[in-house]
């Protein structure tokens, strides 16, 4: 499958933030508009498949991209389903056996405030 010319346009997109591949097509749809959206989704789920992207999924039914690719855990508001990185850190996983190494983690806190 080809990948096509802005590729570093859409991870620089999804630097920071999570968003739908939609979210993604109106982005670039800015700078190039005559993008195709299947062609977007080919190549967001090009880079996902090759670890350039982070693909977030089942949350409020969409799925999500980032370009943080690094091991963190998803906060996720069931309110309003912003997403909040939060380092690997910030959990105490000392009750895991000694040998036990994390390679990789899909963790997902879902949230309310209390009122």
């Amino acid at each position: 499958m080809k990948t096509h010319y802005y590729i570093d346009d859409i991870i620089n997109i999804c630097t920071d933030r999570h968003l739908t591949v939609d979210e993604i097509f109106t982005f670039l749809q800015e700078i190039y508009p005559d993008i195709w959206r299947s062609s977007v989704y080919r190549n967001v789920e090009q880079l996902s498949d090759k670890w350039k992207l982070n693909k977030v999924t089942w949350i409020g039914k969409k799925a999500y991209f980032e370009a943080n690719i690094w091991n963190h855990i998803h906060l996720i508001d069931k309110n309003t389903w912003e997403i909040i990185d939060l380092p690997m850190e910030s959990l105490d996983f000392n009750s895991l056996p000694k040998n036990f190494n994390i390679d990789n983690t899909d963790i997902k806190i879902f949230w309310t405030f209390s009122k």
